[in-house]
C-alpha cells in the first residue's frame, strides 16, 4: 500500500494556507506538533529560535524504535517560504498545484514538509515496519540558513541526511554545491562642487565603475560565479560623489577560486586607489560553505538504489544555489538535497505536480521501509 495522493494533497493545502516566512515559522511548528501528537509521536524544539530572533526553533522527532540501533539517516525539510502565502487561492488543474497568481505557492518547502508527515501518518496508520529515522523541520532557510547552522547536534542523531527541497525533478540530487562569500567595497573620492570646482573633486562613482569595467561578472569559469548585486552613493547631481559602496558575492565549488579572485579584486583596487587618489576598502564575510560528496558514498548507494527500485533513474548534479545541505556537509553530516519537482520557486508561478510529489513520496518509503 502506497502513500494516498489525496492525503499528500490535503497536508499540502493545509501548509501553504499558513503564511510564514523566516524567523516567523510557529504557526507551522504547532502544525507539525498537533499533527505529529495525534500519532503519539513527541517532538523536540532545538534553541534556535532564540539564538535568531526567530518565534521557534527546529522541530526534530525520532520514527520508530532505536533503543538498540540509532536512527539509519534524517529526512529534513525548512519550515519558512521566502514571501508570505498570505490570501492564497490554490488551484489544480491537470496534474498541477498552483496560485491564482497573486501569491507564491510555497511548495518551497511546504512540499516537504507535507511529503515526510504524510510517510509518517502512512507507516503508522498502516503499522509498517520500517528502518528508524528521524525528520527535521528547520527554520531561516531562506534567508542565511539559520536553522542548520544553529541545529542542536546534540539532539540531532543521524549523520546521514535526505533533504526534500531541490526544484529538480524526481531522480535528480544534489552531490556538489558552491560555497560564497559576500564582499562590501567603500570608495572614497572627494567632494566638491561639480559645476564651480569639480577639479577638486575626485568622484567616487567613478572609481566604483573602473573597478566594474575590469571584472568579470557572471560565470567566470565552469565552477565560479562573481556578481555585484547593489551599489549606492553619492548626495546631489551637483556635488562630485565623495563616497560610494558596492556589494556582490562570489560562489565556486572550489575554495581557492574565491580566494584566487577575491585577491584579484583587491589588485584591481590598488589600481583605483594609484589612479584617482582616493581610498578603497574591501571586507569579505563568508555567506555559506561549499561540497562535493563521494557519488560512491554509503549514502548516494541507498538513495541511488531506492529511486531504482521505484522506478526513478538516479541523477546526481552539481547545483549553484545554497541549500541546508551546504551547512549540514561541514557540520559533520553527510546531506544530500533530492529534487522534488516545485517549479519556478519564489515566484508566483511556482507550481508542483501532483505525480511528482507522489513519486517522491514512493522515494522515501522505500528508504525507510524497504
Amino acid at each position: 500500500m502506497e502513500i494516498s495522493p489525496k492525503r499528500l494533497v490535503e497536508i499540502f493545502i493545509d501548509l501553504i494556507n499558513i503564511s510564514a516566512t523566516a524567523k516567523q515559522e510557529k504557526p507551522v511548528a504547532d502544525y507539525i506538533r498537533t499533527f505529529l501528537e495525534k500519532l503519539d509521536i513527541r517532538t523536540c524544539e532545538d534553541k534556535t529560535g532564540e539564538l535568531i530572533g526567530g518565534n521557534t526553533g527546529n522541530i526534530i522527532a525520532t520514527i520508530g524504535n532505536h533503543q538498540n540501533t540509532g536512527p539509519d539517516f534524517a529526512l529534513i525539510s525548512h519550515m519558512d517560504t521566502v514571501k508570505p502565502t498570505t490570501g492564497i487561492r490554490p488551484q489544480i488543474n491537470n496534474n498541477r498545484i498552483t496560485t491564482d497568481g497573486r501569491t507564491i505557492l510555497g511548495a518551497d518547502n511546504r512540499a516537504g514538509i507535507a511529503l515526510i508527515l504524510s510517510l509518517v501518518e502512512h507507516l503508522y496508520q498502516e503499522k509498517i515496519k520500517h528502518h528508524p529515522f528521524e525528520i527535521i523541520f528547520t527554520v531561516g532557510e531562506e534567508t542565511g540558513l539559520y536553522g542548520s547552522t544553529n541545529l542542536d547536534l546534540g539532539i540531532v542523531k543521524s549523520r546521514v541526511a535526505y533533504i526534500l527541497d531541490s526544484s529538480a525533478d524526481p531522480g535528480y540530487f544534489v552531490y556538489a554545491a558552491p560555497g560564497a562569500i559576500d564582499f562590501h567595497i567603500d570608495f572614497e573620492g572627494k567632494g566638491s562642487h561639480a559645476a564651480v570646482n569639480p577639479e577638486q573633486g575626485i568622484n567616487a562613482i567613478k572609481m566604483a565603475a573602473d573597478l566594474i569595467h575590469c571584472v568579470q561578472l557572471g560565470k567566470v569559469d565552469e565552477n565560479t560565479t562573481i556578481n555585484f548585486g547593489k551599489i549606492q552613493g553619492g548626495e546631489a547631481n551637483n556635488v562630485v560623489p565623495p563616497y560610494v559602496n558596492l556589494t556582490g558575492e562570489i560562489r565556486s565549488f572550489y575554495r581557492e577560486n574565491i580566494d584566487n579572485y577575491y585577491a584579484s579584486f583587491e589588485k584591481h583596487l590598488e589600481d583605483v586607489r594609484q589612479k584617482y587618489s582616493g581610498k578603497c576598502f574591501i571586507n569579505r564575510k563568508e555567506a555559506f560553505p561549499g561540497f562535493i560528496l563521494d557519488q560512491k558514498s554509503a549514502p548516494i548507494k541507498r538513495l541511488s538504489s531506492s529511486l531504482k527500485a521505484v522506478g526513478l533513474t538516479p541523477n546526481p548534479i552539481k547545483y549553484y544555489g545554497g541549500s541546508d545541505a551546504n551547512v549540514l556537509n561541514n557540520r559533520g553530516i553527510t546531506a544530500i538535497d533530492l529534487g522534488i519537482g516545485a517549479k519556478n520557486p519564489h515566484s508566483v508561478d511556482e507550481y508542483i505536480k501532483i505525480s511528482d510529489m507522489v513519486s517522491i513520496g514512493r522515494l522515501i518509503r522505500h528508504l525507510v521501509a524497504g
